[in-house]
């Protein structure tokens, strides 16, 4: 037998980990399906809570085995099949296509850009928190006693005995036993400041190290309508049915940015404030901003944070103000039928 699966994790003979990653990869990809289906009936915190609950624990599951350090992958064969750095770059993707199907984005918005909308990190970035999480639980014998034996001995103090919670690193001769759990969860743990070495609980840790990792979640204040929110989203990262965004991307049926109107390019700032296609809209928008930037004195914005101002709201507003404000900028999408 050239596989084996044990407690979920298939394990071949050159430990690749390629067929385990590939059964994880097609569960999550038919889940993403179903999100897809679903996506025009459910808001989007119901779709971002499926994908997170039913979909990416497959791609999650015994991950801090097989990981590999970002600084290793530089002269990896990227190319091959074989290689397992390939295998990760095959569940990042499936994660960015469940980003698409929770946000509605189109194929071809930066990643990076669509999982700081959503509040997610990557499947790399996961993994070694994952990895770290795992490593303080046993640091602070929160694990069975035969896991703290591969862990070396704490590094002692330049000048006496004194001990930090720093520990002796391990010494490999090989990378692939380098990038395993032990050697590179003591590098990481030597790494990480001493506070958060010294976290007094493991809910503590956690905190602190996804701050790291987590980026914060764009909110879109608690408004539940399926295809305004995608066309938001879609805005918010730059890849819309707008001539300017599909021209910078090379859409074969979009040669030039040029508005229909003719007097500039189809930007964000020049459909919302400035295009005379759609100026009664326009005042129907207006009406509603104008008084909430009045009594929050920020009636003074150039067309830049205005236009943000739109997609996004403001800190500084009160969350029913935000509301409507979004409210407003979509069913000025909807109305105009630009985005049709």
């Amino acid at each position: 037998m050239s596989d084996h699966k044990h407690l979920g994790l298939i394990l071949d003979s050159k430990l690749s980990f390629a067929k385990h990653i590939s059964e994880k990869i097609s569960t999550a990809r038919k889940g993403i399906g179903i999100i897809k289906h679903l996506a025009p009936y459910l808001p989007l915190k119901s779709r971002d809570q499926i994908f997170k609950m039913h979909v990416r624990p497959h791609l999650d599951y015994c991950d801090m085995i097989y990981h590999i350090p970002i600084k290793t992958r530089e002269t990896s064969d990227l190319d091959s099949s074989r290689t397992l750095y390939y295998q990760m770059k095959l569940l990042e993707s499936t994660q960015y296509q469940a980003a698409l199907a929770v946000s509605g984005a189109w194929k071809g918005t930066s990643r990076t850009k669509i999982y700081d909308e959503l509040g997610w990190e990557t499947l790399d970035h996961r993994r070694i928190f994952r990895r770290l999480t795992l490593f303080y639980k046993i640091m602070t014998g929160l694990t069975p006693k035969y896991l703290r034996i591969p862990i070396p001995l704490l590094r002692g103090h330049l000048f006496g005995y004194r001990y930090t919670n720093i520990l002796n690193t391990i010494f490999c001769r090989t990378d692939r036993y380098q990038n395993s759990f032990f050697p590179d969860s003591v590098t990481m743990w030597n790494d990480l400041g001493p506070e958060l070495r010294g976290a007094e609980s493991l809910s503590i840790f956690k905190k602190n190290v996804l701050k790291i990792y987590r980026p914060v979640k764009k909110s879109l204040f608690n408004i539940h309508d399926p295809n305004g929110i995608k066309r938001i989203f879609q805005l918010r990262v730059g890849l819309s049915p707008l001539k300017s965004h599909k021209n910078s991307h090379n859409f074969q049926d979009t040669p030039d940015d040029t508005c229909r109107c003719t007097l500039s390019a189809e930007t964000s700032q020049h459909y919302f404030l400035h295009c005379p296609d759609f100026i009664y809209h326009r005042q129907i928008l207006f009406q509603i901003l104008n008084p909430i930037m009045f009594v929050n004195n920020m009636h003074f914005l150039d067309d830049t944070n205005l236009v943000q101002l739109l997609l996004y709201g403001h800190e500084k507003l009160k969350r029913h103000e935000n509301q409507s404000i979004l409210t407003a900028t979509i069913n000025f999408i909807k109305t105009t039928s630009r985005f049709s």
